[in-house]
Formats: C-alpha cells, sequence, structure tokens
C-alpha cells in the first residue's frame, strides 16, 4: 500500500510539473471594479465558481458615493470572499476635488476600505468607450488637490491605485517618479503594468521601493486605444506567444516576472459586464500561465503578494 502511494504522489507530481492540471493553487483577484449593469450577485456568483479565493473590489462611480452602499452590503455578505476598497469616480476635473477628498478620507475609516481604488491619472480614450477633445482622461499628479489627498491618505496607511498609462512617457514619467519618491511610506499599485514595455516596468520597480503593479490585461496584444499616435507609444506586444497550438509566456516578461516576482500581483480588472462575463475563463487561462513560472514565483504573484499589501490572508 505505502508503494503504490508513493507511486501516485509521485505521478501527480509530474503531471502538475508538466503543466497537464496547470497552477491548481489559491488566486487572489487584487483588483476588479463593479456596477450595477454587470450585475452584483452574479459577479460574487461567477468569483465563487472560478476558485477565487479573494478579490479585492470597488465600485465604478459616476458621481460621489454612486454604489457604495451596494457594495458594502455585499461585502457584508460575502465577508470571506470580498475586500472593499474606496469607489473610484470618473470625473475628477484635471484635479482632486475637496468633496472627493472629504469623503474617501471619512469612508476609509468607517467602512474600514483596505485600499483606494484607482484613481485615473492619464487614460487614453479606448475605442469603445467615452471619447474626449483632448483623446485622453488626464490628472495632474502634482496638483494642489491631489498633493492634499496624498499627504491626508497616507496617514491611513492603505495602498492608492494610480492608473497611469505609459503613452507619454517623456511628459509623465518624471512627474509619477517625483510623486512615488516624495510619498515613500505610502505604497502605490499600478494597475495594467500602465500597457508599458518590460524597460519600463522594469524602471518604474526597480527605482521605487514603494511602487506595486497588477499584471490584469497584460497578457494580450493591443490596448484598443483611439489614437493612432498614443496606440503606436505603448508597447503592443502581450506576455504571451503562440506555439503549436499553445500559449506560453514570452522569454521577456518570464524573466521580468520572475526579477520583480514581490512586487507584483494578478488581477482580472473586471469591470464592465463583458469582462466580468468571461471571468471563469479569465481565470482559467492564467492558471495554465502561473503553470510555466517556477512555483514559488506563480504563488507570490497569484496570492502572497496580494495577502501582503492588503493585510488579509487567504489562507
Amino acid at each position: 500500500m505505502k508503494t503504490l502511494l508513493t507511486t501516485l504522489c509521485l505521478t501527480s507530481a509530474v503531471l502538475l510539473g508538466s503543466g497537464a492540471h496547470g497552477y491548481d493553487g489559491p488566486i487572489f483577484d487584487a483588483m476588479a471594479q463593479i456596477d450595477e449593469k454587470s450585475g452584483f450577485k452574479k459577479s460574487v456568483s461567477r468569483v465563487r465558481n472560478s476558485g477565487v479565493a479573494k478579490i479585492a473590489l470597488f465600485a465604478r462611480s459616476r458621481k460621489l458615493g454612486e454604489y457604495e452602499t451596494e457594495l458594502i452590503k455585499l461585502r457584508e455578505d460575502n465577508k470571506d470572499l470580498i475586500i472593499l476598497g474606496a469607489p473610484k469616480f470618473f470625473f475628477h476635473k484635471s484635479d482632486i476635488g475637496q468633496d472627493f477628498i472629504t469623503r474617501t478620507l471619512k469612508n476609509i475609516s468607517k467602512y474600514n476600505y483596505a485600499f483606494v481604488g484607482e484613481i485615473l491619472y492619464t487614460h487614453a480614450d479606448k475605442k469603445h468607450g467615452r471619447q474626449h477633445n483632448s483623446g485622453e482622461v488626464y490628472i495632474n499628479p502634482h496638483g494642489k488637490g491631489n498633493l492634499k489627498f496624498l499627504e491626508k491618505v497616507s496617514k491611513k496607511n492603505v495602498p492608492i491605485m494610480t492608473h497611469w498609462e505609459f503613452y507619454n512617457w517623456e511628459r509623465d514619467w518624471v512627474k509619477f517618479s517625483k510623486l512615488y519618491a516624495e510619498h515613500p511610506s505610502t505604497q502605490f499599485i499600478i494597475p495594467h503594468m500602465g500597457f508599458g514595455s518590460v524597460d519600463q516596468v522594469d524602471e518604474i520597480l526597480t527605482r521605487h521601493p514603494n511602487v506595486y503593479m497588477t499584471i490584469s490585461k497584460k497578457e494580450k496584444r493591443g490596448t484598443a486605444v483611439s489614437d493612432a499616435q498614443k496606440r503606436a507609444s505603448l508597447d503592443s506586444r502581450g506576455f504571451l506567444k503562440k506555439k503549436k497550438g499553445k500559449l506560453l509566456l514570452r522569454d521577456s516578461w518570464k524573466k521580468l516576472l520572475i526579477k520583480h516576482q514581490d512586487k507584483l500581483m494578478f488581477a482580472t480588472d473586471a469591470h464592465k459586464k463583458f469582462r466580468w462575463k468571461i471571468y471563469s475563463k479569465i481565470i482559467a487561462k492564467w492558471r495554465d500561465i502561473f503553470d510555466q513560472l517556477p512555483l514559488e514565483v506563480a504563488e507570490k504573484i497569484a496570492y502572497t503578494n496580494a495577502e501582503r499589501i492588503y493585510g488579509v490572508k487567504v489562507k
């Protein structure tokens, strides 16, 4: 019996190592957002059915506080699953306003938010979204309102999602680098790796110990940016290449994931209805991708880094 059990264990180890089953450890979705169009209960069911252990979730608000009450109730009903962040607000006007500052600071304490949901500092217009005359959403990271907000929120000891995309690197990198350096005790999270290149991501993560990134949406090619010049300025290559019908990590990105294994977090950035509908497919695909990394690296990116940054244990 002992010999048979040993043989079965060894066989299982070989199969797992070969990628036959994919990474089967815990997954912590470090960033997702929701509004009523996606369906609150339905979306939570999709997360549970996919086998995700924790999800960092925040509301998509078009007016201050929109869907905040619904998300708080959703968390109360799913305390084992949802880590809640302060709502995202779409309509900042070139700087952070006082109403947003007051409300967010108050509710971080009132509702025990674990992080500040993404602030859209630079966001190029997408083909499927709202269009602006400037071709982008832009908040000056050194605006008076933003600096006031960061000064006050830093005392709350919660990470802040700073969404900026690297299509205007010359304009923005020096500003954000200065911002991160001036707030060394604050943890900043950049969603989607800024849709940047290996070199850009490496430079940011190497230079700033308080900056982390989610790897959401970077596995695919392209970013659906409307403006051709902005689109050309981004690294359109995703993590993956196709070889003999299988999706494989590109060598350059695999090296980067391993190098910065302590500063990267898996996320789906499920937000609009179409992203929530394919939630389980995204998770299944990433289990196969994680299986191409050393197990220790896969575990850090899949869940342990998010545990540390959000201060929550998966198990």
